[in-house]
């Protein structure tokens, strides 16, 4: 039996995470004094990751609303649909160029408590970190600071898994990352169960020849 990608993963705080690949951006920060105050974070937040966030959040609450009032099928709702994908890969292509290669990390899970991350050594525990996060399928980035929890050797400690919590991020951002997340299950949950169906064809078309 195939086991699921969140039966693996371990909470982060008092949320639970989903394994899922993305990019992260980290600055190490000389002390967790240069973790600025809420109001000078919000005011630091780059222009295009506001935008990203208020769009991914209206938008999310228009689509279901229309969805109550018209049928699923219906002419409107697909159309709307496929305008909220097109505006997703326009954001998502302006969002790419916030990705700096220089300060970029493998992100392997996330929720809203914080994220995973594969490193060649371990990170210091208590260090902080100013942070991008992206996420493709959701058109989404988040700008947070995080600190680092512990890093657990893997792969006979040729790499490190590093868990870090969130230090500062707005709340609205992380409700959405909560919800990327059980986006995220949802779609792992699809592929799986869609390949399951495919091995069982091939199973029974194996037994038939």
């Amino acid at each position: 039996m195939t086991q699921s990608q969140t039966s693996m993963t371990s909470p982060i705080g008092d949320f639970f995470t989903v394994r899922d690949r993305f990019p992260v951006n980290l600055i190490a920060l000389d002390s967790a004094d240069s973790i600025p105050d809420e109001d000078a974070f919000i005011a630091e937040i780059p222009e295009l990751f506001t935008i990203a966030s208020s769009m991914a959040e209206s938008d999310q609450q228009q689509l279901q609303s229309i969805k109550v009032e018209q049928s699923s099928g219906s002419a409107l709702v697909a159309f709307l649909e496929q305008q909220h994908k097109r505006m997703n890969i326009l954001l998502g292509y302006m969002l790419r160029n916030e990705d700096d290669p220089a300060h970029r990390f493998e992100g392997v899970e996330y929720g809203g408590g914080g994220i995973r991350i594969i490193n060649e050594s371990p990170l210091t525990e208590g260090q902080t970190f100013q942070a991008k996060l992206f996420f493709k399928e959701e058109a989404l980035a988040i700008y947070c600071y995080l600190t680092a929890e512990n890093s657990e050797p893997e792969d006979e400690g040729e790499t490190y898994r590093c868990t870090l919590s969130f230090a500062q991020i707005r709340e609205e951002d992380q409700e959405l990352l909560i919800r990327a997340s059980l986006h995220a299950q949802s779609r792992q949950l699809k592929e799986r169960s869609k390949q399951r169906r495919e091995e069982k064809q091939n199973d029974n078309l194996s037994s038939k020849s």
